[in-house]
């Protein structure tokens, strides 16, 4: 009997957490945010960044889990209905109650609060206001992610956000996190409205008003298509300025770039010209191009002579 009680607890925790706060995407997102950490960095001292870090990962991890269970708990209803949905909410799914998601999301709403607060007053009120996006996308009266247009640009604003949160906290914020911050907002366009396309038929069935249902699929895929070349327009400043700087960074794009296509190409369901493209320009090319500015980070705070290529050829 007491093991059976054990059990159940334990079960119900890890619903909680895979279920409800949804920590495998609160991770993901943590993992950009954390991009933009390291490009914050001033120094590799370990003794001055793990304050920092701490805090960082602490507040960005309840934050995100804060911004998903707000998402699930106004959106139990519909994603009840939808099985894609429903097996990622368990209050849709039933496993837990909206009495109990209520207190779980206090708690995950002051917890970094908490946290950042005893750090730095500003970065108190940065927490605050990435606390109120999260709220805002699901809740009303803002529900963001029920307004047509709107749901696309709070994705590009909260990418953008978190990778600056990042550096903000790792003590600087320089031209390499504008950059990525933008550039990673444009490749959150993508993804969201990629999402929206791929639920078209669901969401236009249940009356879900989206950029794709109020275009139409036809149009919406041209506007993805858009966004893609937009996103691989804005990797251009941030290859010329830190991926060609150094051998490693130039070999690391090269190597990722090429296996991302024999990814791509190796896939059992073959993809459309248009979105062999999309997830190319956008996920690997992108995902070599920022690997390599993190490098780059690294080996210019490790004071690494670059190679000077802008220079040799009179640009900088």
């Amino acid at each position: 009997m007491v093991i059976n009680r054990i059990s159940k607890k334990k079960n119900i925790t890890f619903v909680v957490i895979t279920e409800f706060f949804r920590i495998s995407d609160a991770i993901k997102w943590t993992a950009i945010s954390f991009g933009g950490f390291i490009l914050g960095l001033s120094s590799l001292n370990i003794y001055d960044n793990i304050k920092p870090l701490f805090v960082f990962l602490v507040s960005t991890l309840f934050i995100m889990s804060f911004t998903f269970a707000i998402n699930n708990y106004f959106d139990a209803d519909s994603d009840r209905e939808n099985p894609r949905r429903r097996k990622i909410n368990a209050i849709a799914s039933g496993r837990i109650s909206k009495q109990t998601a209520v207190f779980l999301i206090i708690i995950s709403a002051i917890i970094p609060l908490i946290v950042s607060i005893f750090f730095k007053f500003e970065i108190f009120v940065f927490c605050g206001f990435l606390l109120f996006l999260g709220w805002a996308y699901s809740a009303r009266p803002f529900r963001f992610k029920g307004r047509l247009v709107m749901d696309v640009i709070w994705h590009f604003l909260g990418f953008f956000t978190y990778v600056i949160w990042g550096s903000l906290i790792a003590g600087s914020i320089g031209l390499i996190s504008w950059l990525a911050a933008i550039s990673i907002g444009a490749f959150s366009l993508v993804g969201q409205v990629e999402n929206h396309i791929y639920d078209y038929s669901f969401d236009k069935k249940s009356g879900t008003k989206t950029l794709a249902v109020w275009l139409g699929l036809n149009k919406a895929k041209i506007i993805l298509t858009i966004l893609a070349f937009l996103h691989l327009i804005l990797l251009i400043p941030l290859i010329l300025l830190y991926t060609i700087s150094y051998y490693i960074t130039i070999l690391s794009t090269i190597i990722i770039a090429a296996l991302g296509l024999l990814f791509l190409k190796q896939k059992k369901e073959p993809l459309s010209t248009q979105m062999f493209f999309v997830k190319y320009s956008t996920y690997m090319l992108g995902g070599a191009v920022y690997l390599s500015c993190l490098i780059y980070q690294i080996l210019f705070l490790l004071e690494t002579p670059t190679l000077g290529l802008l220079n040799s050829i009179g640009i900088l």
